[in-house]
């Protein structure tokens, strides 16, 4: 959880025109999902954002999450690490350094996909 001063504080830094009325009626509410179920737009006050950007003002995860207001705080609940295309990073530099070639990581995050030549 973080408190209302924060989120303030953080999405200022990125937009110094940011304001928001938490005694107004949804203040927060999300606008759109993407086909995975991240977000793709919300409302924070007066800005739409995107999903992403929510994410990396306030260091999430994943732009899958919840967002709600109890209080004096906002509360992210976020749901899953990364950014949905199926492939960890970290879990593919790992399968390189061990041996494995790119046509077997690619097999591994993906199934019934091929590699040809085009």
């Amino acid at each position: 959880m973080i408190s209302k001063e924060e989120v303030i504080s953080k999405i200022k830094e990125y937009h110094s025109d940011f304001k928001i009325d938490f005694n107004a009626e949804n203040p927060i509410e999300v606008l759109e999902y993407t086909k995975g179920d991240r977000i793709k737009e919300i409302r924070f006050g007066n800005l739409n954002l995107s999903g992403v950007e929510v994410r990396n003002i306030f260091g999430l995860k994943s732009a899958r999450f919840n967002v709600s207001i109890e209080g004096d705080f906002i509360k992210f609940d976020v749901i899953g690490y990364g950014h949905g295309v199926g492939l960890s990073q970290t879990g593919a530099d790992s399968m390189a350094k061990n041996g494995s070639g790119y046509e077997e990581i690619i097999d591994h995050f993906y199934k019934d996909v091929k590699i040809l030549d085009i």
